[in-house]
């Protein structure tokens, strides 16, 4: 059985935005579906590492498997694809340059390594909205580019969150 992973924002839940609809429809399509709510994601201070330990036991990632990041998520997902071989990776509002702000510190214990990454993913797509408040669509076209991946420009999604309406995004149906 195929198997996705959707990897939250910070201080998001399972049951937030887009993510219990984008479950569903991969349930639809015979996907396993984990959709955590990751540790110390509720936190000032996420630590990677604790969630790298969880998720290496619940989940085993392989060359079918499906993972989707959003903000932070992506951010995990990098982390994961460094480590594993993976089918396709989603990012949606996420960025691969160094954060160095004291909430993240712990995400960048060293730089991203885009070359792993692309060795051991299959297909990657960068999605980004023309309104998020956070990243502009030219840093995630731009990360694309690093991860040699697609661009994929959503108009009007903000930071594809719910608070602002985005509760089903269409257009990810289209790569799965």
């Amino acid at each position: 059985m195929k198997q996705a992973l959707i990897l939250q924002g910070w201080y998001q839940k399972p049951e937030d935005n887009w993510y219990p609809w984008l479950k569903k429809e991969l349930e639809n399509k015979g996907y396993k579906v984990f959709l955590p709510d990751l540790p110390t994601i509720h936190t000032d201070l996420i630590d990677m590492e604790k969630q790298l330990e969880y998720l290496d036991k619940l989940i085993t990632l392989d060359e079918e498997s499906l993972v989707v990041g959003h903000s932070i998520g992506s951010v995990l997902a990098l982390r994961l694809a460094e480590k594993y071989k993976i089918g396709k990776m989603i990012l949606l509002a996420g960025w691969d340059f160094n954060d160095l702000t004291k909430e993240h510190r712990l995400f960048w214990p060293n730089p991203i390594d885009h070359a792993k990454i692309i060795a051991n993913v299959g297909e990657i797509y960068c999605f980004s909205s023309d309104n998020d408040p956070y990243f502009t669509a030219f840093t995630v076209e731009d990360m694309s580019k690093r991860l040699k991946g697609k661009f994929v420009l959503v108009k009007g999604a903000g930071h594809f969150t719910g608070d602002k309406g985005v509760t089903k995004i269409p257009e990810l149906l289209e790569l799965i």
